[in-house]
């Protein structure tokens, strides 16, 4: 039988190698959920049968992971941050009240800092502020749960929720310490579970307004990643 060296597969067992070591070593790790608009620490447990287990603290957000809600997970190994984007398989209460998650394998993970994340997770305490105001004129405050250059996902009101619709463009202003930036964008995605809002920033011609949305997007990312480098 042949041996399979497709580039993809050979990425796929570098994968499972990595977890592997990383879950002999119980290593400490931080799941974010930008669905739920939280995070939580916790360690690896174990891998098996191509699913990733992990033992996370409980947080204020008194509720089980979905089959199928997109997490990230972010661990120090090697004196670097590592990242990778998967879907929840299943989630229970554990005996001693902590939460018991099984992952799905990823299919690569990514040393955070030395390329875009995914989506960058946006920390409860980072003092990021949002407003978004559609065409016919209505605006409200919103919060940030992740972003990228491409686009952010916000968390509304559940009244304010109501106001938006699929294919509809907005206005966003987005502030962080000195850095503001206003873009168009338009919605993507409903979640009307959690009264969140997927957006796609619209091309821009201003040069200002592209690289104030870089340096928005690093800090995001150099505050989450400083609390990801606090995990040893």
């Amino acid at each position: 039988m042949p041996i399979d060296t497709a580039p993809d597969s050979q990425e796929r067992r570098e994968v499972e190698r990595l977890l592997q070591r990383a879950s002999v070593g119980h290593r400490e790790l931080m799941v974010n959920s930008s669905q739920l608009g939280a995070s939580w620490l916790g360690v690896f447990r174990k891998i098996e049968e191509s699913e990733v287990q992990l033992t996370l603290e409980l947080n204020d957000v008194q509720t089980l992971f979905d089959a199928g809600d997109f997490c990230t997970v972010t661990f120090n190994y090697d004196d670097h941050a590592h990242v990778f984007l998967t879907t929840v398989k299943r989630s229970k209460l554990g005996q001693q009240g902590q939460l018991d998650v099984a992952l799905y394998m990823p299919d690569a993970i990514h040393t955070a800092g030395r390329r875009n994340l995914y989506r960058v997770p946006i920390l409860r305490d980072l003092p990021m502020a949002v407003r978004i105001e559609s065409v016919a004129g209505f605006s409200c405050s919103a919060s940030a749960q992740d972003i990228n250059t491409s686009g952010v996902r916000l968390r509304l009101q559940a009244q304010d929720f109501t106001r938006f619709m699929i294919g509809e463009d907005v206005h966003l202003t987005l502030t962080l310490n000195d850095i503001s930036v206003h873009r168009e964008a338009d919605v993507r995605h409903l979640d009307g579970r959690t009264c969140a809002l997927g957006l796609h920033f619209l091309i821009t011609e201003d040069p200002d307004e592209k690289q104030n949305t870089g340096l928005l997007v690093r800090e995001a990312e150099r505050s989450y990643l400083r609390r990801v480098n606090r995990l040893e």
